[in-house]
Order: C-alpha cells, then structure tokens, then sequence
C-alpha cells in the first residue's frame, strides 16, 4: 500500500494538504479521557450512520430465521467518491515535509535506566520493535522483554503485572476498563499512538462493487442471531456463478485485537461467524484471501497485497473507495485506534522510563515508524494533548 512506500508516494502525498480538515473530523473529543477518546472511533467507524437492520426481505427468501443482507445498489448507480488529484512531486515532497516537521523530534531527558515487559497486539508487533530497538539508542541502559501476544493477554497481563506495557488494536471496553481498574493495575491510562484505517478485502476477482454498513456486519456476524446473516455471495446481491458459493471468512485467533474489534465495535458484542480459516497475522489473513477466489476479511490499509481487492463502503448512498487520500481527507473514516496501555501509578514511580517511551512513540521519530510500519500518524494538536496527559501540562 502507498503507506509503506510513503517516501516514494506521488499520489498519496497531495492528499497530505487535506490533513488539518481529516484529522479534525477524527479528533473531535479530545478532551474525553484518554480510554473513551479510544473509543470515540468506533462511534464514527460509520461515519456517524446508524446501522440498522435492513429491509425485511420478501417472503420466500433463502436462510430461514436470519435475513439476508439486502443487495447492493448497482455500482454504476452509485456516485464513488473519487481521491483528490495528485500535485506536482515537488508540492507532494514538499507536504510531506511539512507533515514531518511539524512533529517535535524526540529529545532526551537526562539519563533512563530500567526494564520493561512490552506485550501484546500482533498487528503493533513490527513498529513496536522498531520504536523499542531505536528508544534503546538513546538509552543504551534500558533493556525490554517480549510479554504475551495478542490484545486480550495483554489486557490480562497488566491486570497482574502492571509494570507491563500493553499494546491493544482495539479500544477497550467499558467493563475491561473497570477489571483493570479493580486489579493490580488501578490507574490504567491507554495513549493513542497510531491509526489504522481498516477495508473489507476480497479476492482480485470478486465483482461485489460495494458493501454498506449493515451489509459488512451481515458478512461477520453468526447465523441464528434472527438478525441479517450473508451466507453466501448472492446475499450481497452477486449473481450467476457466484451467487450460490459461500462467503469464506478468513480472521484471527479470539485473542486478536481485530477479532475483538469487529465482535465489539462491528457487531454490538454479537456472536462472530465461524471463519473459513484462522491466521496468525492480518497480513497472513490477507495472502489467505489472495488464495482463496470466495475469501473474505477486514484488515488494515497496510495488509493489502495485489491479489486482493478493497471493496468501497457505502456511506450516505455513496460508495466510498477504501484509499489513503479519501481516509486523510475525512471520506473514508472507518479507523481503529492502536494504543499503548500502562499503569499511571507505574508511570509516576519509574525514574521516568515510561514517560520517556510514550514521548518517544509520539514523537516525530515514533511517528515515523507508524508510518514504515504501514500505519497512519496522529494530527500533531492531538499528540500535543496526549503529551500534557502524559507528562503535565507542557510549555510551547
């Protein structure tokens, strides 16, 4: 994805002018506490459109007891909204530095000593490597140990050991909030620290042209719900060979932050559907759709590979591409948060250790390495409030 190139990208780089507008739309609760600023995104994963149940489809229809999903309207019915044409290299060189620069590089603060358990969200795994092997550079006495994998062990592990920083690719929910809280981690406090837009992918030679919110949750949610369940592509509205063959979902183990994402945020903590195959990474879910002509998954913008197809969301009765320019122009706002989670109190009492890290990750450096990991920067306003949370209210 242009993501991963970003430092050779002609078409994304236009769409940086758009920043200011994209991210104001995203951020707009700022002063919410940092874990339901997090939960915020979900609340504008649709762009703010209510999901509700499709239109009860006619008597005689198939799957009895659970709705198909209502078809499509035809692709060329429906206005698409198309990403900003690309400027010139040098404008785009030049937007990029402006993005670059107006985050503050990290910067030292006397010496750091110590060691850390760092677990957590595989989707975060690369860049949270990358952010702890370059933090050790200015730290050189500062070691870390790889913790458990996956968001809901991470989760599990702080509430034991809250001396653990817990990386989450998902929001938490209310009643995680308040296990922490009741655990040996009782000031838990989660920091943004990335963006990863997320698209429905489906094989290169799938002709589904759009899918809308209610259709997306029809795909992932489990039959017997009494509530709309596409079995097959002909639910979707897909016709001739391909409306009788199944819709093959390929997802992540139930310890995932993007399993726990779609079951929380997707489907209102409904049961998911039982998926195809299981994968130990999104990029793996990925490379299995691209191998799979009836496949099917949700993941980020950076999973992307060239046997794959992201289908447009429709939104407001437009059919929305899944691109880097619509997401930083605001068209495209279906984002998850990717966090850090740690313990204030623990944070208060480590010689600084942890304060430093999280200005790190939130720093230009940090953010760069968001970027090469196939992620979204946060708006450099909003890192700035964070950075007050963190560490007090800060002089500019």
């Amino acid at each position: 994805m242009v993501c991963r190139r970003l430092f050779c990208a002609q078409g994304f780089l236009g769409a940086l002018s758009f920043i200011s507008s994209a991210y104001a739309k995203i951020f707009v609760v700022v002063c919410y506490s940092m874990i339901f600023a997090s939960m915020f995104f979900a609340s504008i994963a649709f762009g703010q459109t209510p999901v509700t149940a499709p239109t009860k489809p006619s008597a005689g229809a198939s799957n009895a007891g659970n709705p198909p999903a209502t078809a499509p309207t035809p692709a060329s019915e429906l206005p698409v909204s198309q990403p900003p044409v690309s400027k010139h290299d040098d404008d785009d060189h030049l937007a990029l530095m402006h993005l670059i620069e107006s985050l503050e590089p990290y910067h030292a603060k006397g010496s750091i000593k110590g060691s850390m358990v760092v677990s957590g969200s595989t989707t975060m795994q690369s860049m949270a490597r990358a952010w702890l092997d370059r933090f050790i550079k200015f730290h050189p006495e500062v070691s870390y140990t790889k913790g458990q994998e996956g968001t809901d062990a991470a989760i599990k592990e702080i509430s034991d050991n809250p001396q653990v920083i817990a990386g989450a690719s998902r929001p938490l929910t209310e009643q995680e909030l308040n296990n922490l809280k009741s655990s040996k981690c009782k000031e838990p406090m989660a920091v943004i620290v990335a963006l990863d837009p997320l698209a429905l992918y489906v094989h290169k030679e799938n002709p589904l042209a759009s899918v809308t919110p209610e259709q997306l949750e029809s795909i992932f949610r489990a039959a017997g719900s009494g509530k709309p369940h596409a079995l097959k592509w002909g639910d979707l509205g897909l016709t001739g060979e391909w409306a009788g063959q199944p819709i093959r979902i390929h997802g992540r183990s139930d310890v995932s932050g993007t399993t726990g994402f779609i079951k929380q945020w997707i489907l209102g903590g409904g049961e998911l559907a039982k998926a195809a195959q299981i994968h130990e990474t999104n990029i793996a879910v990925t490379q299995g759709v691209g191998k799979d002509k009836f496949g099917v998954a949700l993941c980020g913008f950076g999973d992307h590979n060239a046997d794959v197809r992201a289908v447009p969301l429709v939104l407001q009765g437009i059919a929305v591409e899944a691109s880097e320019e619509n997401f930083l122009a605001g068209r495209y706002p279906f984002v998850r948060p990717l966090m850090l989670i740690v313990d204030q109190a623990t944070l208060r009492s480590d010689g600084g250790l942890r304060e430093s890290i999280l200005r790190y990750v939130l720093s230009r450096d940090g953010q760069l390495e968001a970027i090469r990991a196939g992620f979204f920067p946060l708006d450099p306003a909003f890192i700035r409030k964070q950075l007050d949370l963190i560490s007090g209210p800060q002089v500019r």
